[in-house]
């Protein structure tokens, strides 16, 4: 084993006896990684649901080592034609994207497709739909997001998306629709709990805080994570999580997501409901089988 894989062994194990439920691993593009079996196999043994979101390119080749081993896989397209897809995902996957929903399939991953909708490409939609549902697979509604703050997405775009998630078989938290319309987060009341919901690793085996996306600090691991929340930058990061100047209007998908969940109201009630109706079309209509336990 080596000195990557026991960081990673070692971070899951730690991570988990202090009640995280959920591992992404993402990228970059996370299958370029030799060990990522080995990662997931060891965040499944611990009983953690696994993620992993991949532009497929890569997939027909590692799929039988990761048949049982991912219980959401997310593969992403930007629209229904080669040339639009691979010009705004910027590499040649559209073909491979294709090719590897049956590939997923045979190896008993069930794949979601994931359409990234920005103000140039949701007019594409119409035949990624028609596959998604042919294949009895989920189609996600993801709004692209601007890591500098204010939403540059025409919110005419966003009730277009709202609109076409009504439909069977498509999946938009709609609490993001209603964090964008109010402007995003906002410091003096902030919705953002990224360093309270979140755990964030970087490669070289350090954590990053408040976030990945605007990090002010890391701190190397050493093969005790436990030791972070003890360690004064986690604890102001933690105190001023969603306050920072860059956290104004912020709206990044992955934080906001577990964000919603500590804030009861309208936020946790949308995002609890477009879930509930992720799930009930996913598992018990399409019949997909559940490959993860519902944890406590």
């Amino acid at each position: 084993m080596d000195a990557c894989e026991k960081d990673v062994r070692s971070n899951l194990e730690q991570a988990r006896k202090r009640g995280c439920k959920f591992v992404d691993f993402t990228g970059g593009e996370p299958l370029l990684h030799p060990s990522l079996p080995l990662f997931l196999e060891h965040a499944k043994n611990l009983g953690f649901i696994t993620s992993v979101t991949t532009n497929c390119i890569l997939f027909k080749k590692r799929a039988p080592q990761l048949r049982g081993k991912i219980d959401l896989l997310h593969f992403s397209v930007g629209a229904d034609n080669a040339q639009t897809h691979n010009r705004i995902r910027g590499c040649n996957s559209y073909d491979s994207v294709l090719e590897s929903i049956d590939i997923a399939l045979a190896n008993k991953l069930v794949p979601d497709i994931q359409f990234t909708y920005t103000h140039e490409n949701l007019q594409y939609f119409e035949g990624i739909y028609s596959i998604a549902r042919e294949k009895k697979l989920m189609l996600i509604l993801d709004p692209v997001f601007n890591t500098g703050g204010e939403d540059t997405i025409d919110p005419e775009i966003h009730k277009g998306a709202l609109s076409l998630s009504k439909r069977k078989g498509v999946y938009l938290n709609r609490a993001h629709l209603l964090l964008r319309s109010k402007g995003g987060n906002n410091t003096r009341s902030p919705v953002c709990r990224a360093v309270s919901s979140t755990i964030v690793i970087l490669p070289d085996n350090s954590l990053a805080l408040p976030c990945y996306h605007h990090r002010i600090t890391t701190i190397p691991i050493n093969n005790n994570l436990e030791s972070m929340f003890s360690k004064p930058q986690w604890r102001e990061s933690r105190n001023n999580q969603g306050e920072y100047d860059f956290c104004e209007k912020c709206h990044i998908n992955c934080y906001m997501d577990p964000s919603f969940n500590y804030h009861p109201g309208g936020l946790m009630f949308f995002s609890l409901m477009s879930k509930l109706k992720y799930g009930w079309r996913k598992y018990f209509i399409y019949k997909n089988p559940l490959s993860f336990k519902l944890l406590k």
